[in-house]
């Protein structure tokens, strides 16, 4: 059975961990707490369905070691204690609360696989305790959170990576370095979507009761709102509630739009709109099964689409990402991607009115991948390499909040009901105080963030 283990001074008085205190408790640029033996020792915090995945790709590593395991299910803070036990032959110390375990001069590293509004405290905590971070997507559960970890990794001067691992996939860095060489012309046009059909059942529908005897359930709402205990609020279903997250937009769209805003060089869009609903699904979600999101960039469109009632594929794909260019077009996703060379045409009309004229002539190669990957092996192995050298990692914390910003700005728009001006410098909308709001929200009292 997992412990609540918590000490020193209740590690400064539960959560409040002040300015001042940051100085105290993290050390910057101390690469493995002085390991020895060159291991990265980490504590793992969220030890259920992503955290296990994680561990698939942690735990082959020849350097890393698991000593310590946090979780507020016990069943699943024992069973991950037991995989770690049969792969790497140490028992992890495992506990509720992660914030005890921070003090072991042991712990190198944070593996956070939370939820999604589970992931600023601990990661905050952990870099102001002197250890250095790998926490999940999307990078916060809102825009005020990714800020606040942004501003604690760099003052605390500690590695802070993010799980959008596509970034280290060889055939995405490939295919963004064809978007941004201009072989596909001048790119005006890009498209990323999620396409299933769940419908009408999806979650279904179910009462709420009493949260299992071996689950902290008000520890895992954490800063969300007080609910009663719901199955479909719990493990996995819990992305499909604004209280914990922001439904398909965060879970899928941070990846995809990630990939875009790198291949066009960008901060963020200028402007969101976005449209949709509940349509489909009979059930308890309050995020959309329906949505298209319009973003504006500079002589650029990109469009989120999303339905869970309909699953025809676009070009053969469920999910994925299409730019759009003068010469021809890139479709990509974790499989491959396919370079289509375009063709100019002189429609009728323009024939009619001013005559046959002789067209340019578009030299682009096609060009086909199709042994891919989503890259998680290859992310792992750069943030525990850059925690050795401390190097900024390919999905630095700041790169990541600017990525999980988009899918939050587009649910901002679809709660409001109406398109909004964004300003990526400021991270604000311009002049309007009520999508401003929304930019936070208030925890439940004893799960503030720290200052820093």
């Amino acid at each position: 059975m997992a412990t609540d283990r918590l000490t020193r001074r209740d590690f400064v008085e539960a959560v409040g961990v002040t300015a001042g205190a940051s100085t105290l408790l993290g050390a910057p640029g101390i690469a493995l707490g002085g390991s020895a033996n060159e291991k990265i020792r980490c504590l793992l915090i969220g030890a259920g369905s992503r955290g296990g995945q994680l561990l698939d790709s942690f735990l082959p590593q020849a350097d890393v070691e698991v000593v310590a395991i946090a979780d507020v299910d016990d069943s699943h803070a024992g069973k991950t204690a037991d995989r770690v036990k049969k792969v790497k032959g140490n028992t992890p110390e495992t506990a509720r609360d992660y914030r005890g375990l921070l003090e072991r001069k042991d712990v190198d590293a944070v593996l956070i696989a939370t939820p999604d509004h589970w992931h600023a405290l601990p990661a905050i905590h952990a870099v102001l305790a002197g250890k250095d971070v790998y926490v999940e997507k999307p990078v916060a559960h809102n825009v005020a959170e990714g800020q606040a970890m942004l501003r604690a990794a760099r003052k605390t001067n500690k590695i802070m990576a993010v799980g959008t691992q596509q970034r280290s996939s060889s055939h995405f860095q490939k295919a963004v370095e064809i978007v941004r060489s201009g072989k596909l012309g001048k790119v005006f046009w890009v498209q990323t979507w999620n396409y299933e059909n769940i419908s009408p059942t999806g979650l279904g529908k179910y009462p709420d009761g009493e949260a299992p005897s071996y689950v902290d359930y008000d520890r895992w709402l954490g800063p969300a709102p007080l609910r009663p205990f719901n199955p479909n609020r719990f493990h996995l279903l819990f992305r499909w509630f604004f209280d914990y997250a922001g439904g398909m937009m965060s879970d899928w769209g941070v990846h995809l739009n990630d990939i875009v805003l790198w291949a066009l060089n960008s901060k963020g869009p200028r402007s969101v709109y976005t449209s949709g609903g509940i349509f489909t699904s009979d059930d308890d979600r309050d995020t959309p099964d329906t949505m298209q999101v319009v973003y504006e960039f500079p002589e650029c469109t990109l469009t989120y689409s999303m339905r869970k009632g309909n699953g025809l594929r676009l070009n053969g794909h469920d999910y994925g990402i299409l730019f759009c260019g003068t010469d021809g077009s890139l479709i990509l996703d974790r499989n491959g991607f396919e370079v289509i060379p375009d063709k100019v045409v002189l429609p009728y009309g323009i024939k009619l009115v001013h005559g046959d004229r002789p067209l340019r002539k578009i030299h682009l190669k096609p060009e086909t991948v199709t042994k891919g990957n989503d890259g998680q092996a290859a992310h792992v192995r750069n943030f525990l390499d850059c925690v050795k050298s401390r190097a900024v990692p390919t999905a630095d914390i700041a790169i990541a909040h600017r990525s999980t910003n988009t899918c939050h700005i587009g649910n901002i728009s679809y709660k409001l009901g109406r398109s909004l001006e964004w300003d990526v410098d400021t991270e604000t909308f311009k002049n309007d105080a009520e999508a401003n709001a929304l930019l936070k929200r208030e925890p439940r009292k004893g799960y503030e963030l720290p200052q820093v």
